[in-house]
């Protein structure tokens, strides 16, 4: 199923990594095409520039001098541009004479006579010949014309060579993003994967704990059919154990509905002042007998009048779950310390029990849903729910709450809340 998801992942992801990059190339080429073709435009005017208000006609290329085998080359300015896709003719329209240059080099002069001619009778100073595959550009009096002709293969080119430069780039860019998006995928699926693996644990766990009250209620069922004249107070060991059976399964639906209530989206909690000191003598005192059950000592160092903004409810069911998740790990003949102190804009609660240890590789964890540390840590029972619903109620409250745990000095949750 991950494996299907990151797939499609990549597939979406580079379809409309590619549309967005073929848009952008289209656009670029356009940009270049108007950019080349204004460049040819400038260029073709560049030629004329030097017979702008002359008035002086056209000048025949001069016969080489004495002695030499070749033609000199133009003087720049006068017809000579160095690239052999362009030529300049003048024409005299009256005289029907026309004087093509650069003359050293092999030209269709038949077809060029009549591109030029085809010019002339244009209006526009600057366009293109279709049928002689020409672009013009012109200057001069009606009686005198400089011509200047382009192959159209000289705009095409260069279009061509820059539309290929990008078109690289494209492919280039293309694979880059596609080995990033293989890279995003694993990134992307790898919280779902941890996800899927802790709910599958949390499913077999959940299973487990379900079937053990599941099998002492059918058992206990089947002992009460066998003896139907028994008297009650016979039977009643095998009621008691039935009752305690079936309020573990409803503990454990309890705090199942309650992570998902905390968890629904759009949950907001209304603060007021609320005195924590008062919270924290009475989670101490409800929880004494359970204590005493375990063998363990609750000692408290809670300061006076501290109070917070946040929830009189969510405050308690905070403190009575830190405390029942300490009392649950503490050893027998051990001690849970509660203590409330001021500290500087906050209200710090800690719970601490020096006789248990969390293991570091279970430390970042602790708080995500469905995760289970209790082997790490030595304890029994729970269903990896405790601490998240401690964690989703803070959150709630708008408290940061946070543990840390070692060898010499056991483990302690703190809690911050924002005081009044």
């Amino acid at each position: 199923m991950l494996r299907g998801y990151r797939r499609r992942f990549v597939a979406i992801n580079m379809a409309l990594i590619a549309l967005v990059l073929a848009l952008a190339l289209g656009m670029q080429v356009i940009y270049v095409y108007r950019s080349e073709y204004a460049d040819l435009q400038k260029t073709m005017g560049l030629i004329l520039e030097p017979w702008r208000g002359a008035g002086e006609g056209f000048r025949p290329q001069e016969a080489p001098p004495p002695g030499t085998d070749e033609m000199p080359k133009p003087r720049p300015g006068r017809g000579y541009i160095g690239d052999e896709r362009m030529v300049t003719v003048f024409y005299d329209r009256t005289g029907g004479e026309m004087h093509i240059l650069p003359e050293d080099r092999p030209v269709d002069r038949d077809t060029v006579s009549l591109a030029a001619e085809a010019a002339a009778a244009r209006t526009e100073d600057f366009g293109h010949l279709p049928e002689y595959n020409l672009y013009y550009r012109k200057q001069g009096a009606d009686s005198s014309l400089k011509i200047v002709l382009a192959d159209s293969a000289y705009l095409s080119s260069r279009v061509w060579r820059s539309a290929l430069v990008l078109l690289g780039v494209y492919a280039l860019a293309l694979g880059l993003l596609f080995l990033i998006s293989l890279r995003l995928s694993r990134l992307a699926a790898k919280p779902m994967e941890q996800a899927v693996e802790m709910e599958r644990q949390f499913v077999a766990d959940i299973s487990h704990d379900l079937k053990t009250p599941i099998t002492v209620v059918l058992a206990n069922n089947a002992i009460l059919k066998s003896s139907p004249e028994a008297h009650v107070g016979e039977q009643m060991q095998w009621i008691d154990s039935t009752g305690d059976a079936a309020r573990s399964m409803m503990d454990m639906v309890e705090q199942m509905l309650t992570l998902s209530s905390l968890e629904s989206a759009g949950r907001t909690v209304e603060k007021r002042p609320v005195n924590l000191s008062a919270c924290a003598e009475k989670s101490v005192l409800q929880l004494e007998s359970l204590a005493y059950d375990r063998g363990v000592t609750l000692r408290d160092e809670i300061a006076a009048g501290v109070t917070v903004l946040g929830d009189e409810d969510g405050c308690m069911r905070i403190l009575s779950g830190l405390i029942e998740n300490a009392l649950k790990y503490e050893p027998p003949g051990g001690s849970v310390d509660i203590r409330l102190r001021r500290e500087k804009k906050k209200a710090v609660l800690t719970v601490s029990n020096p006789g248990s240890r969390i293991a570091p590789e279970d430390l970042p964890h602790i708080f995500e849903r469905f995760y289970r540390g209790d082997k790490a840590r030595g304890g029994s029972g729970g269903h990896g729910l405790g601490l998240p619903i401690v964690k989703q109620l803070c959150d709630s409250l708008g408290a940061e709450v946070g543990v840390r745990s070692s060898e010499a000095e056991g483990t302690a949750f703190a809690v911050r809340f924002e005081l009044q």
